[in-house]
């Protein structure tokens, strides 16, 4: 009689897995639904376990805290947490591999416990110091640097393989240091975004910015820049997330006279979000790839993306019309102004968006994750009977 064959374990550490608008997090549980015939997987979290899914372990952690600065990371919704090495240990004692989502302190003690038990170490790219920095105003070039070199001594070069999810990110690294090998996976684009059947013409211009609500995603220079567009009385803007600076672009946007519809929504409102949408514009300075970019472009949302030199937007824009140069506030309403005054060069956005987005679409994604999961885990490991 042949026996049942257990599915190899792959340890997460992603502390924040119960705050699902987290871009991370959104990533995170996209590939362990699309992976869970193939693996199992063991979340490494901070707060309470959660055991809702028969695929998924969930092992708690304490939650840090740190007087005077809990209140950004709680607004942030990304908290962070404490190893407890033992708890490390028998956590994966019983995985066949460890991937690093979070790289702060529950992955350092998880890499080490990983040595211990000696499983390869898998480590994405998914924060960059400058995340850090601009939420602590701390933008300072040799903060970044010390931070850089911390992140890549204790993570990336501490992992057998390194995942980036852009070419930019990929360079990122290599720069700064990084020798072990670099895989791109992007984050990818779900089908469902692909499938949204696109409603526009309404009387109101309906433009659409989608992400953190915090300083280096710059939803400020956002509004600054409708109030300088002659087009302003007639803008409809949804600023779809949440973070530290909600209540001050509530108030910037009623100083202005911007209609504004600014706080988090559901995954359903998200899809009517881009349906409807008449621009989608994304100005963050800091991004390693550009989840909801990708999403309104494979939606059939022009975009009109930042093209910031420490950011991978750049990779995504498709012509001149759908970049601006970062810190350009008057480029940017200008541009805003150009397509609200043209459908037809909106249009010509949509097609080509679309077709390149096809390149990063999430089942490619899912295939390259797994052909690295079953590259580094012991061929004797892929297979192993159920207890």
């Amino acid at each position: 009689m042949t026996r049942n064959l257990r599915l190899p374990m792959v340890g997460l550490v992603i502390d924040p897995w119960h705050h699902p608008f987290n871009g991370t997090v959104v990533s995170t549980r996209r590939f362990t639904e699309a992976l869970k015939d193939r693996f199992r997987f063991k979340i490494l979290l901070t707060g309470e376990s959660d055991h809702q899914d028969p695929n998924i372990d969930t092992i708690a952690f304490p939650t840090l805290s740190v007087p005077g600065v809990n209140h950004i990371i709680n607004s942030m919704q990304a908290p962070l947490g404490l190893p407890r090495h033992h708890r490390l240990l028998e956590a994966l004692a019983s995985c066949d591999l460890l991937h690093i989502q979070y790289p702060f302190f529950l992955a350092k003690g998880a890499i080490r416990a990983a040595r211990e038990v000696n499983i390869p170490i898998v480590s994405s790219f998914h924060v960059q110091p400058e995340n850090i920095q601009r939420n602590l105003s701390l933008n300072h070039p040799r903060l970044t640097k010390w931070l850089y070199r911390l992140f890549v001594k204790h993570f990336y070069q501490a992992s057998d393989q390194v995942i980036a999810p852009s070419l930019f990110a990929k360079s990122l690294l290599m720069t700064h240091g990084v020798t072990r090998p670099i895989d791109v996976i992007s984050n990818g684009v779900t089908s469902p975004f692909f499938n949204i059947a696109r409603e526009t013409g309404t009387e109101d211009f309906k433009l659409l910015s989608v992400g953190r609500l915090a300083p280096e995603k710059q939803p400020m220079f956002l509004l600054r820049a409708i109030g300088h567009s002659k087009h302003r009385s007639k803008i409809s803007l949804t600023l779809a997330g949440t973070g530290p600076q909600e209540q001050a672009l509530r108030k910037t946007a009623r100083d202005l006279n911007i209609k504004a519809n600014i706080g988090r929504v559901s995954d359903q409102q998200l899809h009517a979000l881009y349906r409807h949408a008449d621009l989608f514009v994304q100005c963050s300075r800091v991004e390693l790839e550009g989840m909801s970019a990708m999403e309104a472009m494979a939606a059939g949302c022009p975009v009109l993306l930042n093209q910031s030199a420490t950011s991978a937007l750049s990779e995504l824009v498709t012509g001149p019309a759908a970049g601006f140069k970062d810190d350009n506030i008057h480029e940017l309403s200008s541009k805003i102004d150009a397509l609200i005054e043209s459908p037809a060069a909106r249009n010509q956005l949509i097609e080509p968006n679309k077709r390149f987005i096809q390149t990063r679409h999430h089942d490619h994604s899912v295939k390259q994750l797994a052909d690295l999961y079953e590259r580094l885990i012991p061929r004797s490991n892929l297979q192993k009977p159920a207890l």
